[in-house]
């Protein structure tokens, strides 16, 4: 009897540690929404971070995502600076989103990859349908549009846009993290760069 009961109990512990959540594999708020983009659902924040231009930038100075964010429904505004934003390398270097100026000097070498990433976008009305798009983003990047360093999120809206990082020594390949410094919370949204498969 104790040997049978000894048996269940192992068994018993041996189905808890293949069920029970890997601190290291996932974040609260984050699921996977595709191959390319990741979701975070939070108190203060809705939002889809798209990272496959990533791969194609391994080994070069910039990292450019596509984040589309509004707020959740029932919630209140909620301000969004450019300083809230900074990404977390692999080597655990922090990096912190470029300026508009920086940008700018930059469009010749930026303007591509941020196409092919805000490609992928939208994606956001699969979780909040029925929301307006919003034309307030942190980089202009069209003529005749203005760079803000603030946006008042709302759940009516959604906004999206470029998000780019200058990573000295260039972009590794590895687990990276999106953190958004928010007045009450911090989404912290993981995603992995890989290396891009040649074509045989």
């Amino acid at each position: 009897m104790l040997k049978s009961s000894i048996v269940l109990l192992g068994l018993l512990l041996m189905t808890a540690c293949a069920t029970s959540p890997d601190p290291n594999s996932s974040d609260p708020g984050t699921s996977v929404m595709n191959r390319n983009a990741v979701l975070y659902e939070g108190p203060e924040m809705v939002a889809v971070v798209v990272y496959r231009q990533g791969k194609y930038s391994v080994a070069q100075e910039w990292l450019t995502l596509a984040l589309e964010m509004t707020s959740p429904r029932g919630s209140g505004p909620t301000i969004v600076r450019r300083s809230d934003f900074s990404v977390f390398a692999p080597d655990g270097r922090r990096l912190a989103l470029i300026s508009q100026d920086k940008f700018a000097r930059n469009f010749v070498r930026l303007g591509i990859p941020v196409d092919r990433t805000l490609a992928f976008l939208p994606l956001l009305y699969r979780v909040e349908p029925s929301r307006m798009p919003s034309d307030r983003w942190f980089f202009a990047i069209d003529a005749g549009k203005i760079a803000f360093d603030e946006i008042p999120m709302n759940s009516s809206e959604t906004f999206l846009g470029p998000l780019i990082f200058s990573v000295p020594g260039g972009v590794q390949p590895g687990r990276w993290r999106l953190v958004i410094e928010l007045e009450e919370s911090r989404p912290d949204i993981p995603f992995v760069i890989e290396i891009k498969k040649k074509n045989r």
